[in-house]
């Protein structure tokens, strides 16, 4: 049996707008849908560019209907209003009846689940939408939402709400997988993001997006993890990794920012106030502290020192940086991309790096120290000073 199912977005609503855990408040309801076999699901109103889900223009007059612009479904689940914490066991429910509606605890409509017919029937306008489901009669068996369902959204409040059940819903199921949340009432993890049995998650977490936490990985106190992967044995301290790979046994932070498009190699160190930005980093490689490294291919077992600053951007464009294996920079280098460093080079305190580097030399590009003694001592007997 062809099931199809519609979902009211109007742009008026909260809703449309909302975020829940880092995904589209109506995105839960897609996800739901396609759960229970339906075999299309279309937004009605506005278009979710994150969701591949097409999107039935209306502005909810009726005109034409809705269910007019559809053809080929036998069954029919409509929501209309956004229940993102709605339970499977509640939808179950409603989809056991031949022609069921979905109420809240005023017996106001929140979705409805019948023949194709049946919702040709109606027009689709909500200020017409009671009168016109009371219409079809006794045929309608009413089915109620549970507290574990949460609410439509219609404020701030309600999306706050709704969020509560979801969080705890999801962390739940992962610490009854075996993942240790030491406190879940601050910790955000989406629905989407991967967290394996074993790993640990420190207070004041946000795990958001596709994210995968690998098993024995420690994330917090205190991070954010978007889209990325943090593997075995990795720590990250009050940090943020954005659509990033961290390796295995690798720690980062605290305060360091990844950004997007960093592959950072096992067993780096990541220290405290390190940017990294399309950056590749190698095994074994020491980002100790205070750096920023953006388009950048830096080798294996490298060092980098404090106040380290590749230079990848000329006001017009962006350039890339390589350094090779068992490099030494020394603090408060500048790297004038694009430069190659070769393998096993070094960098002098202070220089700044405008021209390659041949591998096993060590380059200076700095003023030469003059000493000039006794020079206080004239100053002052001079007055000077």
């Amino acid at each position: 049996m062809d099931v199809y199912a519609l979902i009211y977005n109007d742009p008026a609503d909260l809703s449309c707008q909302a975020e829940i855990l880092s995904r589209p408040a109506c995105s839960y309801l897609v996800t739901l849908a396609k759960a229970f076999g339906c075999q299309k699901v279309y937004l009605a109103g506005q278009a979710c560019s994150s969701l591949d889900v097409p999107a039935l223009e209306t502005d909810f007059s009726g005109e034409p209907s809705l269910f007019s612009q559809v053809e080929g479904a036998e069954q029919g689940l409509v929501f209309f209003e956004s229940l993102p914490a709605l339970t499977r066991g509640t939808l179950g429910k409603l989809m056991e009846q031949s022609c069921g509606l979905l109420t809240n605890e005023n017996h106001h409509p929140m979705a409805l689940y019948a023949p194709w017919d049946v919702l040709q029937r109606l027009s689709g306008r909500r200020i017409t939408l009671v009168d016109e489901l009371r219409a079809l009669g006794p045929m309608l068996t009413e089915v109620s939402l549970s507290p574990e369902d949460g609410c439509a959204i219609q404020n701030g409040l309600d999306v706050y709400r709704c969020q509560e059940l979801l969080r705890q819903r999801i962390n739940r199921a992962h610490m009854e997988a075996g993942v240790i949340i030491v406190d879940p009432t601050t910790t955000h993890i989406s629905p989407d993001a991967l967290v394996e049995s074993g790993s640990l998650i420190m207070p004041g977490c946000f795990i958001y997006g596709h994210s995968h936490i690998e098993a024995t990985a420690k994330v917090g106190p205190n991070a954010m993890i978007v889209d990325s992967v943090i593997g075995c044995g990795a720590s990250v301290n009050s940090s943020q990794v954005i659509e990033s790979t961290i390796g295995a046994q690798t720690t980062v932070g605290p305060y360091a920012y990844i950004r997007p498009g960093c592959d950072v190699g096992e067993k780096v160190r990541i220290g405290d106030f390190v940017e990294l930005k399309k950056a590749k980093i190698g095994t074994g490689t020491k980002i100790a502290h205070l750096s920023y490294l953006g388009d950048i291919e830096l080798g294996e077992r490298c060092n980098v020192g404090g106040g380290v600053i590749v230079v990848n951007y000329d006001g017009k464009k962006k350039y890339k940086t390589i350094v090779g294996d068992d490099s030494f920079i020394g603090c408060n280098v500048n790297l004038i991309s694009p430069v190659h460093l070769g393998d096993d080079t070094y960098i002098s305190a202070g220089s700044t790096i405008t021209d390659d580097v041949p591998s096993e030399a060590l380059a200076i590009a700095r003023a030469r120290q003059v000493n000039k003694e006794e020079w206080v001592r004239r100053r002052r007997e001079k007055g000077l000073l």
